[in-house]
């Protein structure tokens, strides 16, 4: 009887094999599933070179806290019209409401209506040092002007791709330059002018812009509150 038992049990599991079913008591062969582990926290600004890297890193995976980090308490946006007259400026709270969203919630930001795909590349073609000597202020509140500090100066071509979904959404390819000050309290280097450019080849003898150019200002008048 043992052995008509364990010769019905071993045919039923062989038939169950033919017909491509599993054995429930067999060990799970399958590889688990490799789980990322979370990027390192980004490191401190202590240098020029890690704030753009910083900068890099918090647009493109559009992280609100870290962006906030690298602005200066008096962060500066201009971007200048194809007659080299400032066409539009703004400072941090703004910048913050543009990019982050209104401090209560009520109004998104640019990271939040581009979700889909946010992509920033920075290839600096220009490094130097704006002496504080050189600019002194030519009068009060000139945002010019910093006699007693200098600032690093990166120049250079951002080409960014913003979409809400596939196939929907801005690029933007323009010349920028990223100002920096050392935060004497922190030791920290922070962004304290976001100037651009007049479009790379878009301004003819007219001061015209071309049509199919689109600014990075533009686009933020174009989403912004």
């Amino acid at each position: 009887m043992k052995s008509f038992a364990l010769l019905t049990i071993c045919g039923f599991l062989a038939l169950n094999s033919s017909c491509g079913c599993s054995n429930p008591f067999a060990p799970n062969t399958q590889p688990p599933k490799e789980i990322e582990p979370p990027a390192p926290p980004a490191p401190a600004a202590t240098t020029p070179e890690l704030l753009m890297d910083n900068l890099a890193r918090a647009m493109r995976t559009r992280d609100e806290q870290l962006y906030e980090s690298l602005l200066d308490k008096d962060f500066l946006f201009r971007e200048w019209d194809c007659l080299g007259e400032v066409d539009f400026h703004y400072g941090l709270e703004q910048e913050l409401e543009i990019m982050v969203g209104s401090r209560d919630g009520s109004q998104p930001g640019l990271f939040d209506e581009f979700r889909h795909h946010f992509s920033f590349d920075f290839t600096p073609t220009r490094r130097e040092q704006e002496l504080g000597s050189n600019h002194p202020e030519a009068f009060p509140e000139d945002p010019d002007g910093h006699p007693d500090e200098d600032w690093e100066v990166f120049y250079g071509r951002v080409q960014m791709e913003l979409l809400r979904s596939a196939g929907e959404g801005f690029r933007v390819d323009q010349f920028m330059t990223f100002k920096l000050r050392l935060n004497p309290d922190g030791g920290l280097w922070k962004i304290i002018r976001w100037e651009n450019d007049a479009l790379s080849g878009a301004c003819g003898g007219a001061g015209k812009p071309s049509a199919n150019a689109f600014s990075w200002a533009a686009l933020k008048q174009q989403v912004a509150p």
